[in-house]
């Protein structure tokens, strides 16, 4: 993972021509927020690994060093692809340029990290980002020292929520059968009155959502169906577990649902007396609301609006051709700085998205019509399309 992001790195710098003393770079506290935030983790991440190497504990610094290497790459790259390459016309230039800074500068500090545990790797990393000449090594330089004037505690909690967000988003995505390249209107998201500041733009994005909307309602998305654990309360209730089940259906089920993640009994009156169960005693279903694909851990709750208009549907279309062309181009063993013109058949109803399909596959043109020579099949729906895309030479 360390090395496929070095590699990525290394690929757009050089196409960027990236010069880590350009005095255009900003400092670190005017970057964006994703570039702080990854900043302020990998100081944190210095603290922790150079106070667990002092007291000779390399499992516990080879974990930290683990976990910051997987949120740059799923999280931090994922998230800052389309800034390394400049193809959001809204974004200024410098926000490119700080993209590489923060990337380069963090790749840098874990090559001096990892040099206690992989000697050679952290060699050959630290040389390529240094530009070391003959002499130079990673053994030579100074142990990173932490920079606690970076370390942004705030910032790390809400991103680490938008994390959580995202990815409870992504589970009721799947739940519902529905494509993460399907754009949705909306996502609801009920938190827990103690949450950090939501970064609804980040989650937004992740989600591939129009918009996200907090509510302070767990009725508008969800309904809770509390199940007596026949095989713990059938012998201790016997003939009354079915009377219990009536009784829990009864319930207020997010008043229920609070008590028993918190630990506390649900109380119910029987026939034969009351009885107290006990949080295992339980079973806690969730179901969304009608038209709403629901995913929820703990106090944080997010629902999807599943339902689709003509204009989603279309836009959904988009970023299935947009992946699609770019599999051809790999197929056809192009760089990923090669510019491309590409000709399509049967996609006539893309036309008005056809400047942000460019700006997306690194085309001159794209026009409707038909290429030279045979064309490669593309999906466009439930139709079959063709697609022609060759090198450019401007």
């Amino acid at each position: 993972t360390l090395w496929n992001t070095f590699s990525f790195f290394t690929t757009y710098a050089a196409a960027n021509g990236f010069d880590p003393a350009d005095p255009n770079i900003s400092e670190p506290s005017a970057r964006p927020e994703l570039d702080r935030w990854l900043l302020s983790r990998l100081a944190s991440a210095t603290e922790e690994i150079t106070e667990a190497l002092d007291v000779y504990d390399p499992y516990r610094a080879a974990t930290t060093f683990a976990r910051i290497v997987d949120e740059i790459s799923n999280w931090y790259v994922r998230r800052s692809r389309r800034r390394f390459w400049h193809t959001d016309p809204d974004a200024p230039e410098s926000d490119s340029l700080c993209a590489q800074a923060t990337l380069h500068e963090t790749l840098t500090t874990l090559s001096l990290l990892l040099a206690p545990f992989c000697p050679f790797t952290a060699e050959r990393l630290w040389r390529e980002l240094t530009g070391a000449t003959e002499g130079d090594s990673v053994h030579l330089a100074d142990w990173p020292k932490p920079a606690p004037a970076l370390v942004d505690r705030e910032l790390e909690a809400e991103m680490a929520q938008a994390r959580r967000l995202s990815s409870l988003g992504r589970a009721a995505r799947s739940e519902a059968g529905v494509k993460v390249r399907q754009p949705l209107a909306r996502a609801l998201v009920f938190l827990s009155p103690d949450a950090p500041r939501l970064l609804a733009d980040i989650v937004a994005s992740e989600l591939n959502v129009d918009r996200v909307e907090v509510t302070a309602e767990l009725g508008e998305l969800i309904t809770f169906e509390l199940v007596p654990n026949f095989r713990l309360l059938g012998p201790r209730l016997g003939s009354r577990v079915q009377e219990a089940k009536a009784a829990l259906a009864q319930l207020d089920g997010a008043g229920a649902a609070a008590a028993l993640e918190e630990g506390r009994p649900v109380g119910l009156t029987l026939a034969g007396g009351d009885v107290e169960l006990a949080p295992g005693e339980v079973e806690l279903r969730v179901r969304g609301q009608e038209g709403y694909a629901v995913s929820r851990e703990g106090g944080e709750v997010v629902a999807l609006d599943v339902a689709l208009d003509d204009d989603l549907r279309l836009r959904g279309l988009l970023r299935d051709v947009i992946r699609q062309v770019q599999d051809l181009r790999k197929e056809a063993g192009l760089e990923v700085t090669d510019r491309i013109g590409l000709t399509l058949s049967g996609a006539d109803r893309l036309a008005p998205f056809f400047d942000q399909l460019a700006r997306e596959v690194l085309a001159v043109e794209v026009r409707i019509g038909t290429g030279s020579g045979p064309g490669s099949p593309i999906e466009l729906g439930d139709e079959t399309g063709l697609a022609w895309i060759e090198r450019a030479w401007r």
